[in-house]
């Protein structure tokens, strides 16, 4: 059987007149709703709900965490050789397979504590009340908030200076990875894509000999696979273990 041809994509071109005001539109939608989030926190607060004040502040400390984790994969990645030198690719593939909980769960966890029953209008006793209404606010603002602030960016921060990015944050952050590591968090993950390769037959030795040959071999998809590949007996080294 021959191998399909592949599919041509869309290539991206510069950015358009519609492209740029769908971003505007959004931002300025962002911006309201921001002040709404703002204004109602304060509102709740001021009424007494002292609890409503400290679930935002937790809700933008915990924005942060994800946020420093999104630019630490990418200089890791673009760096890791440097880090840990000596090491095999499958210590970085259970590395980026153990900091993915903090996009996971912290996110998640960021979102709930965000949430507002209601929302208050700045300068009129109008609110905004009902499950629908309140949900997609929170649903547009938190999503947008993550999307652009803790993710775009930190990623681009990342790329463009990974030295830099590193000698901030790695002291920090690093030991929070590892021991989501050594807990074994991300354990069930990686059983789940090995017995559904398994069962879909799914590595073609082929496919990834032709992938090593046009791709650097450190790659990013190649470092994946590491998680799959049974570890090799490591050869002593003087490099510091990453996790």
């Amino acid at each position: 059987m021959k191998n399909p041809k592949p599919v041509a994509t869309t290539v991206l071109s510069r950015p358009s007149p519609l492209r740029w005001g769908i971003g505007v539109l959004l931002f300025l939608a962002w911006s309201i709703e921001t002040i709404l989030w703002i204004t109602t926190s304060v509102h709740l607060v001021a009424s007494g709900n002292v609890i409503s004040g400290v679930t935002a502040v937790a809700a933008l400390a915990l924005l942060g965490l994800p946020g420093g984790m999104e630019g630490l994969e990418v200089s890791v990645i673009d760096r890791w050789q440097v880090v840990w030198p000596g090491r095999p690719p499958s210590d970085l593939a259970g590395w980026l397979a153990a900091r993915q909980l903090f996009v996971a769960l912290i996110v998640t966890t960021a979102t709930l504590l965000a949430n507002q029953s209601v929302i208050f209008i700045p300068g009129t006793s109008a609110r905004i009340t009902g499950g629908f209404t309140t949900g997609l606010f929170d649903l547009t603002w938190t999503g947008l908030t993550v999307l652009w602030f803790a993710q775009i960016c930190p990623k681009h921060l990342g790329a463009t200076n990974p030295d830099r990015y590193l000698a901030r944050l790695q002291r920090l952050l690093f030991p929070l990875v590892a021991i989501v590591h050594s807990l074994g968090v991300s354990q069930p993950g990686e059983w789940t894509a090995g017995a559904v390769e398994y069962w879909l037959d799914w590595a073609d030795p082929a496919n990834e000999a032709k992938r090593r040959l046009l791709s650097s071999e450190h790659s990013l998809a190649a470092i994946w696979c590491e998680l799959r590949i049974p570890r090799r007996r490591r050869a002593d080294s003087d490099g510091p273990k990453p996790i």
